[in-house]
């Protein structure tokens, strides 16, 4: 069959149908409407589809054309110029979505017996995947090799470089040494937009952390904004996005952005460029800016959890679990009083202990909504709650891990310019062991124990009772050693390379449509 194609123009008026051999098989393989389609002519009959917007690569296969073992391109060992290339086969790289949010790279080969027939394919699909421009060509990735069970430096070079290679992106690798190494770095380097279309993180949520606050402090110097000083200034947008590949102890932003904490799929998620505004949250102490955070801030337990954890860091991620346990049956519970800046419309708050969860194409979240910029009736409203906690958390995203399915802020939205607060009163260890046990249930939340209180804020601040004990903050996984401190939501401050998942991206078609809701 003839190759057809129109002139030029968008690529859902291109047209191509052939004839090709798939692993030892005539396929019929047709392009249109940005669907590429083959399938079996005779039986078993299987008919495979796959979005262009999910193609990773476009490689034609080499051969050797003659005798003389002359290549099928490019230029022989005297320099003579040669034919037009002379393939006879190409493989396409591309991403199928399995179970559990997870993606997979897959290929396929495709073979014809006319060179002419091959490179009109290889040249209209080559085409569309150089004019997506939302796909980084070249990224910087920082690999923390100490992170989690230290295999950050083993993920990138086994699972992340590969996949890069193959879809031509190009990365500059740093293998940070010591803590602040990657903000020290972004921060310094020269021309880090124009050189960079992203930039990327193996590691768990501390490194992100760090990332994340180097681009935010980096744009704000570059663009000449003093937001550490200024509380009032609000802190430009980054233009690069962030890449978030998982190699922590619980990479909870990661499973958050991608729906799991595999290695592949957040890789793919880079490559193929779609990105997603995620709120960050500014501490500060004394009008003092302390540091961004991007999943959640905790007060009392989490906190002391965290302390005690560095003084038993040789033990690996189960520090935590050892911490963890001495500090649940010490029960310590902390007064205090927080001043909560809430949204009203129409007289009503929106509802922290029920649904919808966040999704990828989430109404909630976005930035057409203006329920989050005083229109339609919006107020703010300032609330104060005092008393005795166990723990006083902030949730910019659910916190969900595969520890806790649907983690402290199941309803939490990742881009709405609110943050879940979850307030757990000091109680008895019953009532602790029933809260921890409800964390790590797939069906019930924390909301209907009598003694948690959620609320919804863009801002809010806390003050510890004087004269008695003070905890520390435990903020993404860092510890912050003040006891006062004041919290403001930024909208959709930074940018996560992310994809949906939705039914039409899946590679067969008939198959029952998926949700896009990732918890």
């Amino acid at each position: 069959m003839a190759a057809n194609s129109s002139s030029a123009g968008p690529i859902d008026d291109v047209v191509l149908l052939n004839a090709f051999f798939v692993k030892g098989k005539r396929c019929r393989v047709y392009l249109h409407r940005g669907v590429l389609v083959w399938e079996t002519e005779r039986r078993p009959y299987k008919r495979t589809c796959v979005l262009l917007s999910d193609v990773l690569a476009v490689h034609p296969v080499h051969q050797n054309v003659t005798d003389s073992a002359r290549p099928c391109c490019g230029e022989n060992e005297c320099k003579e110029p040669l034919s037009p290339a002379m393939h006879l086969a190409f493989t396409i790289h591309y991403t199928e979505v399995c179970s559990k949010n997870r993606l997979r790279h897959r290929l396929v080969t495709l073979k014809h017996s006319d060179p002419r027939q091959v490179s009109a394919w290889i040249k209209t699909l080559d085409g569309y995947l150089k004019s997506l421009s939302n796909r980084p060509k070249k990224l910087l990735v920082f690999v923390n090799p100490y992170g989690g069970k230290k295999r950050g430096l083993q993920i990138f070079k086994k699972q992340m470089e590969p996949l890069l290679q193959i879809a031509g992106v190009a990365c500059t690798m740093v293998l940070t040494e010591a803590p602040n190494h990657a903000f020290n770095m972004l921060v310094s380097v020269p021309n880090l937009v124009q050189t960079y279309d992203g930039i990327a993180c193996v590691g768990g949520d501390g490194t992100f952390s760090e990332v994340m606050n180097g681009l935010v402090t980096r744009t704000c110097m570059d663009l000449g904004v003093d937001f550490k000083n200024n509380p009032d200034v609000e802190p430009p947008h980054p233009k690069v996005a962030i890449g978030v590949v998982p190699g922590g102890s619980t990479d909870t932003v990661a499973y958050c952005m991608h729906g799991t904490n595999d290695v592949q799929t957040a890789v793919l998620h880079i490559i193929l460029g779609g990105q997603r505004g995620m709120d960050l949250c500014s501490l500060r102490n004394n009008e003092k800016l302390l540091r961004y955070t991007a999943s959640v801030i905790s007060y009392g337990y989490l906190g002391d959890v965290m302390k005690d954890s560095e003084n038993h860091r040789w033990m690996g991620p189960k520090r935590y679990d050892y911490s963890g346990f001495k500090k649940f049956f010490a029960n310590r519970g902390y007064e205090g009083e927080l001043k909560i800046r809430q949204k009203t419309f129409h007289g009503h708050h929106s509802d922290v202990t029920k649904g919808p969860k966040c999704q990828i194409h989430c109404h909630e979240c976005s930035l057409n909504n203006d329920n989050n910029h005083g229109s339609n009736g919006a107020k703010d409203e300032w609330k104060t709650v005092s008393g005795k906690f166990f723990m006083v958390n902030c949730a910019n995203l659910s916190c969900s891990c595969p520890r806790s399915p649907n983690g402290i802020a199941p309803f939490c939205h990742v881009g709405n310019g609110c943050a879940d607060i979850v307030l757990v009163k000091h109680t008895n260890l019953f009532n602790n062991l029933r809260l921890l046990l409800r964390l790590t249930s797939s069906t019930k939340t924390l909301y209907d124990l009598p003694f948690v209180e959620a609320l919804r804020a863009q801002e809010f601040c806390f003050t510890a009772a004087r004269g008695k004990k003070t905890s520390n903050w435990n903020c993404d996984g860092e510890l912050v050693f003040c006891a006062d401190m004041k919290v403001k939501v930024h909208r959709q401050l930074v940018k996560i390379f992310t994809n949906s998942v939705e039914s039409s991206r899946r590679s067969t078609f008939g198959t029952a449509p998926s949700s896009n809701c990732w918890c």
